[in-house]
Formats: C-alpha cells, structure tokens, sequence
C-alpha cells in the first residue's frame, strides 16, 4: 500500500448520467437494439436519451483571431482601445479655454515673435551680463597680445555695448579704434559707456568726454569733420553703426587697407545664418582687403552645432541654415589657401561665466607680400 497513491479528485474520471441511456433490460441492458432500429434518433428522443450538444469552449481572442477579423470587417480591432486611457475609463476631452488663459498665450506667443525678430543678428543688449559676472573683466583679453593693439588702428566688428573694445582702448592703447555694430540702441549704449571708464580727473561734458566737443564737433552733428586727433584714451575710440557685409562681391573692389587688427569675435554664427555661404566668405574677403599687410584678423567662431537653435528664430533663418556646406571646419583652410592669409595661431579656449561662452580663438596673418604675383584684394 504504501507504494500505491490515491489518485486525487482532479485526476479521477468523472461520469455522468448522460453517458449511459437510461432504462434497457436484462437481454439489452445497454439500449443497442435502438440503434438497430430505422429511426433510432427518433425512439432516443422519445425515450429521452440523446446525447448532449457539444457546447464550444469559450476562450480569450489572441492577436491572430484578431488579424482575421480585421481582414474581414477592415477595421482595426485596436481602435477601440486606443480611446481609452491606461485606467480603462474612456478619455475625457479638454475642457476649452478661459479668456485669460488665451490672452496669456497669445502674450507668450508674440512675446516669443519679438525676441526673434529683434535680437536675429545675435544683438542681444544684455550679451556681457551672460558672458561675464558682475565686475569681471573680459577674460579674452588675457590671450591678446599688447603689442598687436599698441599704437595701431583696430576695428572692433560687432561690438556691442562696447565693454572689450573699451578695454582696449583704455589699456591696449591703440593708435585708434572704432567699434561697429549693426544695432543702433547697442552703438548709443555703447558711447554712453565711454565716461564710465574715464579716469576722475577726465572732464565730462554731458554725456561724453569734454574732448569729444573739439575732436568730433557736435555729437548731434554727424556730418561734420573730425577737427583734430589724439591718440589718448578717451579720444582713440568711437563707435558707429554699420552692417560690415556687403550686399555683393562687386562692392569689394572700394576696399581699401585701413587697419592693422580687426576682431570678429563670436559673431561668425550670425553672419551665417543671416547670409549664407555667400555672406560669410565676403565677409573675409573684405577683412582681407581692410588689413595692413602684415595685419592680423582674429576670430571666434561657433560650433556648427550651435547653429540649429537659433535658426528657428526665422523662416528665412531657418532656409539659410538648411542651406548652409561653408562649415566652421572649413574656415580655416578658405582663409589660407584661398583668401591669402599666411598662417593661423590657435590661441584656445579663453574661460567665460557660462560654458557655451568658451570657444577657440584664432588669429591668422596677412602676408608683408602677396603670395601670387596677381596683387590681390588689400595691396596696393
């Protein structure tokens, strides 16, 4: 017994009444002798004993019955799942919305429209509150050299509100320089800036220095000659609104050379995305031509991968940018082999308050003489 186990209640056979027809006798106990009869399916209905219908089983549709009834409806059994949400409760409808949530995204919205318009050359009037902490001086002035600036002229393009070009007037002490901005809110900031850093003992008339009266005429004059020259801090430096990319390739022939450094600091992207390939190698081209031979061009370009945020600014910015094959990368190589520079010093990285402020600068070199025997743009 004790190798002999039990089957459990699961495991047994289970019978039922309507396996064996009911009644019979002792010489056919089974009832056989119906089904020897012509119509046996009848005399079991009369008697009662036909066998019970097979009941179909009832089970979970799996994905394959779902396919087949959507090759025969053409619709998606799914459809009916997706409008409901993850609880299995149907998906209730936004409530529509008040009168001052549409006002304040309409506020959003042309909020956002006038950003983009108005700072799409990369113009922003608070650019060296971002870049440098309060009382900092610019840190990029630490990879110059004093004497590339000292008793030269330099031209400073976009300059914004002028705290570097200032700087190098003031401790650089540049023969002259002239700072260029295509916005004129920053060029006003930016001469209203020269007085904060005047010594004390500078006489201020106004707004400007008091020698600005004798050197310039009178400010509201615009038109009037320079009357005189000082090489001096506060008198070696102005600024004046100008867009320095021409409008086509044939204007580049007035050029002639005036300075002896001109900075394009991180205002490559801008060019880029406002003019094109086209825009951005006249813009060299016209440095070329504007430097002393033997002058230096010293840039600050940004990443190529730093363009596609801003380019949603604008439709137009947007096409310029799908646009664009004269990668950063390539700069380098265009500016030597093609324009004529003789050689590029990589200065690095200079530090900066926020990290996408940290980019390469570098400095290329005009030639004392031109490399082919055509005299080129620059050399007279």
């Amino acid at each position: 017994m004790s190798g002999f186990r039990r089957g459990g209640f699961r495991g047994r056979k289970r019978f039922y009444r309507d396996n064996f027809a009911p009644g019979g006798s002792k010489t056919d106990p089974l009832n056989i002798n119906i089904e020897l009869l012509d119509d046996p399916e009848a005399e079991k209905k009369r008697l009662g004993i036909l066998e019970p219908e097979e009941v179909p089983s009832k089970r979970r549709k799996s994905d394959k019955d779902d396919k087949k009834d959507e090759k025969k409806t053409g619709k998606s059994p799914y459809k009916k799942k997706f409008q409901k949400n993850h609880h299995g409760s149907p998906k209730k409808k936004a409530p529509p919305l008040t009168k001052e949530q549409k006002d304040a995204a309409e506020f959003r919205k042309n909020k956002t429209e006038y950003f983009n318009r108005k700072y799409r050359y990369g113009n922003f009037d608070r650019y060296y509150g971002v870049r440098l902490n309060p009382g900092e001086s610019d840190k990029r002035l630490t990879v110059f050299d004093k004497q590339w600036f000292e008793h030269k002229q330099i031209l400073d393009i976009g300059c914004n509100v002028g705290f570097l070009t200032l700087s190098i007037a003031k401790d650089f002490s540049p023969r002259r320089i002239l700072g260029i901005d295509i916005d004129e809110h920053l060029i006003g900031v930016a001469r209203k800036n020269i007085r904060h850093y005047c010594d004390h003992e500078t006489e201020v008339a106004g707004k400007f220095p008091a020698s600005f009266g004798v050197q310039f005429g009178t400010i509201s004059q615009r038109t009037e000659a320079p009357r005189s020259f000082s090489t001096k801090f506060p008198d070696n430096i102005w600024f004046k609104k100008e867009n320095y990319v021409m409008e086509n390739d044939e204007m580049l022939d007035m050029i002639q050379p005036e300075f002896d450094v001109i900075l394009a600091l991180s205002i490559t992207k801008w060019i880029h995305l406002n003019w094109g390939d086209d825009g951005m190698r006249r813009f060299f081209k016209r440095a070329f031509a504007q430097l002393h031979p033997g002058g230096r061009l010293i840039i600050e370009p940004q990443a190529f991968e730093t363009y596609r945020k801003r380019a949603k600014m604008s439709e137009e910015l947007k096409t310029n940018y799908s646009k664009i094959e004269f990668k950063p990368d390539d700069f380098e190589m265009y500016l030597i082999e093609t324009i004529g520079f003789e050689s590029v010093d990589k200065l690095g990285v200079s530090g900066a308050k926020s990290k996408g402020f940290e980019r390469p600068i570098d400095v290329y070199l005009k030639p004392v003489r031109p490399k082919t025997d055509a005299i080129p743009l620059g050399y007279i």
